[in-house]
């Protein structure tokens, strides 16, 4: 299945750059997220994956499993890539 060249974030491409800058893995993180930033962190939805390193799914929702996650904020969002900050 191809990678859209968008996200809700903005360019697929520009997002995982900036979140690899930060030292998030782009394949756990579900392309429409949620991905917002506080001052100094990142909260993001972390895709779960089992021993062999694959998804699965949350048998209550039928989706991915997920789990929040953070990280801290080393480098801002480029302007092409908008994340909303919580205050």
């Amino acid at each position: 299945m191809p990678v859209p060249a968008e996200s809700p974030y903005g360019p697929v491409d520009a997002v995982a750059k900036w979140l690899r800058a930060n030292g998030i893995d782009p394949n756990d993180v579900p392309i429409e997220g949620p991905i917002t930033t506080t001052r100094d962190r990142i909260h993001y939805a972390a895709l779960l994956r089992d021993s062999r390193g694959r998804c699965y799914l949350d048998r209550a929702t039928g989706e991915a499993a997920r789990a929040p996650r953070w990280a801290v904020l080393r480098r801002t969002p480029p302007a092409n890539v908008q994340v909303t900050a919580l205050t």
